[in-house]
């Protein structure tokens, strides 16, 4: 089915989100094992009509011929229970189909029609006759729906595989309260990105939260140990909220959905635990496989210089270079079977990351070289894999920027990595792109060409979080309180990074709470998602109802930030 245009109905140009400002009362829920105020806590659920009772009830209240009129494509004045999204429209089997937000937060989609106009989205929660032989059927927004949903009707606004194009790979750790900011930044800056992007780092495993399990415990290089699903999403909620997010806007991004950092730990139940991750992510349309932790850095010590085809010496010691990558790139191909099980004939981009060091190992020894990135692209080409992005280690650092006298070499040894790559039809990703320098960047970007894939992640949260401390100090205060409280554990814990930071803010005469002291920088994100024992969350509601103001200065600063990361490392500067 072609894709719907908006010149395909007339809508008057009041279509602005008016539930904005309705202040809806707490309406914590049981799910699961779990209470929790879905309207507050968004991006956990696999739904977004988490009452259907209540969803039938306001939709029910609506007058008829205000629905009449929106099944016309006409639009009176901003109703007061609900708002319509222009940009969702669609028009299937004689029908009109849109999403719906409702007074109390939730949000449905609706067809307007004749009977057989309203029948496209399967089994509906309610249907009523509105008059005139025309009948209104209201749909659950939640991922089986929403997967409908872009599949038959608006393939134009779903994520999408797009292969070795360059990109940015924007951590939406904040959910529904970066979109606002993210889609213009795409439209005005022309670039694509992976705007649904977090890892098992960041997001939990619904049936997890649900269950009411603790969070596990992961490893940082250079941090220290975090708790797993510091969002406090799940891969299944981040999922559905973008997908939402990006049906109600008037733009039409190309992008994609990372399930990053999809992390194979060493030990008994690694590799199990990987499958979890894909299968709860299998929406996803992009999927980045790390193994660093199980890359055998030992047989380094071997450095056999078997000559390589042709007698390039550069290209040479194989023999230590297989048995380095060998068990990962075993584990990459059970993985990767996992997910084209999953996907069925559905494309998805696969990227191949080996950019971490494992807890131990100083950074300078584990950058990647041209041989090896060489071998691994001709092996994973081999074995059938089909890869399409790879993230070698290039010697950036989380936290750190790039030294700037080490930039030329810096920048001659990615050009290198990148021809490699791009002879071969794969692009290079850039991790842990937050806290590099406009130089940096723009070194990336001349090194590449502009042809890239540059990960941020933090960054928003962090923008985040200085707008909060300009708004709302005493909201900032309880952040402040709760990430220094995080940083000393972790200091106490033996985390050298963690103990500079707290002497460089302790040092500094400077007592006042402040985003801009690097122990906020660089710890406050274990607060945003942080749960009790009991798997409940405790922090997480005040990060989801603030005044709109708050959000549209927020919104703000995103634009500006990714259209100036967008302009160094795609080379528009």
């Amino acid at each position: 089915m072609p894709p719907i245009t908006q010149g395909d109905f007339a809508f008057a140009p009041a279509l602005t989100d008016v539930c904005e400002g309705i202040t809806i009362a707490d309406q914590s829920m049981r799910f699961g094992n779990i209470e929790i105020d879905p309207a507050t806590n968004p991006a956990v659920l696999d739904t977004v009509t988490w009452d259907p009772p209540q969803a039938r009830h306001i939709v029910g209240s609506v007058e008829p011929s205000y629905w009449c009129m929106v099944g016309e494509g006409q639009m009176a004045a901003e109703h007061r229970s609900c708002t319509v999204y222009r940009g969702s429209l669609a028009r299937y089997g004689g029908g009109t189909h849109l999403l719906v937000r409702l007074s109390d937060g939730q949000h449905v989609f609706v067809a307007i029609g004749a009977p057989q106009g309203v029948a496209g989205l399967g089994l509906p929660l309610h249907t009523m006759p509105i008059g005139d032989g025309q009948f209104l059927a209201i749909h659950a927004a939640d991922v089986a729906t929403v997967r409908r949903y872009i599949g038959a009707l608006r393939p134009d606004k779903g994520p999408r595989a797009m292969g070795a194009v360059p990109r940015l790979g924007i951590g939406t750790r904040m959910s529904t309260s970066v979109w606002p900011g993210i889609w213009p930044a795409m439209d005005e800056g022309e670039f694509k990105a992976n705007a649904i992007q977090n890892s098992v780092r960041e997001l939990n495993l619904l049936e997890d939260v649900l269950a009411g399990r603790p969070a596990r415990t992961n490893y940082l290089y250079g941090f220290g140990t975090l708790e797993e699903g510091h969002t406090g999403s799940t891969f299944e909620g981040l999922w559905l909220a973008g997908v939402i997010e990006a049906l109600k806007t008037d733009t039409h991004p190309e992008y994609g959905a990372d399930a990053d950092h999809i992390t194979v730990r060493r030990g008994p139940g690694g590799l199990e635990r990987a499958k979890r991750v894909i299968d709860a992510a299998r929406d996803y349309t992009f999927f980045t496989l790390d193994v660093s932790d199980i890359i055998d850095y030992s047989a380094q010590a071997l450095q056999c210089s078997t000559p390589a085809p042709g007698g390039d010496p550069s290209r040479g010691r194989l023999g230590y270079i297989d048995r380095k990558y060998g068990a990962a790139l075993d584990v990459v191909a059970e993985l990767v079977a996992h997910i084209k099980n999953l996907k069925g004939e559905a494309p998805f981009d696969l990227e191949l990351s080996i950019d971490e060091c494992p807890p131990g190992m100083k950074p300078s020894t584990c950058l990647t070289t041209e041989a090896e990135l060489l071998f691994l692209i001709e092996e994973l080409r081999r074995r059938g894999i089909p890869m399409t992005h790879v993230a070698p280690n290039v010697g950036i650092v989380k936290g750190r920027d790039y030294d700037t006298a080490g930039l030329p070499e810096f920048e001659q040894r990615l050009e290198r990595l990148h021809v490699i790559a791009m002879d071969r039809g794969i692009m290079l990703d850039i991790h842990s792109g937050d806290d590099l320098s406009a130089a940096a960047r723009q070194a990336i970007g001349r090194a590449t060409r502009g042809h890239n894939h540059f990960k941020v992640s933090p960054s928003l949260q962090v923008i985040f979080g200085q707008v909060l401390w300009e708004f709302d100090r005493q909201r900032f205060r309880l952040w402040w309180d709760d990430t220094l409280a995080y940083a000393r554990r972790e200091a106490a814990a033996g985390s050298e990074f963690a103990l500079r930071c707290l002497r460089e803010y302790e040092s500094s005469g400077d007592a006042e709470p402040s985003p801009h002291h690097a122990v906020f920088h660089h710890y406050n994100f274990a607060s945003v998602g942080r749960r009790d024992g009991h798997g409940r969350f405790v922090n997480r509601e005040n990060f989801y109802n603030l005044p709109a103001d708050f959000y549209g200065q927020y919104h703000d600063r995103i634009r500006a930030f990714l259209g100036d990361v967008a302009d160094g490392v795609f080379r528009r500067g």
